[in-house]
């Protein structure tokens, strides 16, 4: 007859096979565990090795009205990654396909060849062959050089960019643009016959093209007005205004105002007139719309969000995402 001492134990013993049979139970075998896992490595950990094979780049390229079109693109990380990304704004057999789809025009004609290109103290000095220099027009002659100049200053090591040709310095192209000197990044879509001074405060402004074009996207340009100071409410307004030259567009619902700005932790609150609500029954509009005010909004700092507000109530309209940058390709 067992004595109490080794009943106990003998229930200790008892329940640690137990406790280690349950144990073994929940320990996975490797099929199992592919099974309920099926990817092994997650998504995340595989996109961010992708994604440093990738540099997003703001290019420039023009549109049928001849103004300048920055377009966000991803392009394969090389050595001399500059270099890569001059080459898709040449016009050529293999970058057609991407012009087309865009409905953009590229900035260098058919023949350019980038002869060299180096890069000290912030100077990127350019060397083109005479290809570059053959324009139509004052216009496309002037969009090549301060497009170059404004993709190149996207780089953190460029500041200003001095165009050769041939290996030499030229004073001016045909049509007069003046490249004797380093070019500085310029304005982009610098407005022209403004009743404001040439030295009043400028700002920019992103309209967008007509709703009813194949091709859709959103055009910065930069305007002179005579107000002292330049916030995002003074931005707003000229949104309002609309554009001054043929070929852009802002169809916000006619008669609309701005009621007011606020900007709390990051978030930006545009509040605009009842009558802004009337662009949920435009859809061809709406995107466009909503894009160029956000946008607007963005270039100023601590913009983290854009929320767009009717009568002090959230525009519900739809929900419109919106990168980065508002042209993507």
């Amino acid at each position: 007859m067992l004595s109490k001492k080794n009943i106990a134990l003998l229930a200790i013993i008892l329940a640690f096979v137990v406790l280690l049979t349950i144990g073994c139970k929940s320990v996975k075998t490797k099929e199992e565990f592919e099974e309920e896992f099926p990817q092994g490595i997650p998504d995340d950990e595989t996109e961010e090795e992708e994604d440093e094979t990738i540099r997003e780049t703001l290019v420039y390229y023009q549109d049928g009205a001849g103004y300048l079109v920055p377009v966000m693109r991803k392009i394969p990380w090389e050595e001399g990654i500059a270099k890569a990304t001059l080459r898709k704004m040449i016009d050529s057999p293999e970058q057609q396909p991407d012009l087309m789809a865009m409905g953009l025009k590229p900035l260098l004609p058919e023949g350019t060849e980038i002869l060299g290109m180096s890069i000290k103290d912030g100077l990127a000095k350019l060397d083109l062959n005479k290809k570059a220099m053959e324009f139509n027009s004052a216009v496309e002659e002037n969009n090549m050089v301060q497009g170059i100049t404004l993709t190149l200053a996207g780089f953190s090591t460029i500041d200003r960019v001095q165009f050769l040709f041939d290996g030499k310095i030229v004073e001016t192209l045909k049509y007069g643009t003046d490249v004797s000197k380093p070019i500085d990044p310029q304005d982009v879509n610098l407005e022209l016959g403004s009743s404001a001074s040439h030295d009043g405060n400028k700002v920019t402004v992103f309209f967008h093209s007509s709703p009813d074009a194949v091709y859709d996207y959103i055009v910065p340009v930069t305007r002179i007005v005579e107000d002292e100071s330049i916030s995002i409410e003074t931005a707003v307004r000229e949104l309002l205004n609309g554009p001054r030259d043929i070929g852009l567009n802002m169809d916000i619902p006619v008669d609309t105002k701005l009621l007011g700005v606020e900007v709390e932790n990051g978030i930006t609150y545009i509040n605009f007139s009842k009558e802004f609500g009337e662009l949920a029954q435009m859809p061809q509009s709406e995107a466009l719309v909503l894009k160029s005010v956000i946008m607007t909004a963005r270039q100023f700092p601590n913009v983290e969000e854009v929320i767009i507000m009717v009568e002090g109530k959230e525009y519900d309209g739809g929900q419109i995402s919106v990168s980065a940058f508002a042209n993507e390709y």
